[in-house]
């Protein structure tokens, strides 16, 4: 991409599909078809980008590795490390987030708000190479799960800038 935040080449492609994606979002509120072929792409033979490192997970609850910053600080890219028995809180997101699976199965539960209580929307199994539903930050919460015995690695690209990665994405149910 440039000097100043150096990307790993493979995940150059996503890169610049989450650039067209965000902006033809804000810029038409329009979505681009590629983005998610692209992400997929990402997630395939040869992830290059996957490094010993991004496997590595905190006993304490999922570890976000911070991949790639856009120059205009427009998204982030990062992988997420999962250990068995992990789980996020039930959340939805401020900002447009796709994610996928890169190694391993992942749980994600889908829930609706539509008043105090939520309703369950149902379960989906992730395996390697899938994606989740896209989120554009809407009413819509979900909770991410490794029912398995072995780490999961995600492959997540979240519209927010740098400044706000640790407090700008998730909007944890009960908590807004």
């Amino acid at each position: 991409m440039n000097a100043d935040s150096p990307i790993q080449p493979s995940l150059a492609p996503i890169a610049r599909a989450a650039k067209a994606f965000g902006k033809a979002l804000i810029t038409a509120g329009t979505i681009d078809p590629a983005f998610a072929a692209t992400l997929r792409d990402a997630l395939g033979k040869g992830k290059s980008w996957l490094r010993p490192e991004h496997r590595v997970g905190d006993p304490g609850r999922y570890m976000r590795h911070l991949l790639y910053i856009d120059p205009d600080d427009e998204f982030v890219i990062t992988a997420i490390t999962w250990l068995p028995a992990q789980q996020s809180p039930v959340h939805g997101h401020y900002v447009w987030c796709a994610y996928g699976v890169a190694e391993g199965e992942l749980t994600e539960e889908m829930f609706r708000a539509p008043g105090a209580l939520l309703e369950p929307m149902g379960t989906r199994v992730l395996r390697a190479g899938e994606l989740a539903e896209l989120d554009l930050g809407g009413p819509i919460y979900h909770r991410v799960s490794n029912h398995t015995t072995k780490p999961v690695v995600t492959l997540h690209i979240y519209g927010v800038s740098s400044s706000t990665i640790t407090t700008g994405i998730n909007r944890i149910y009960g908590e807004e």
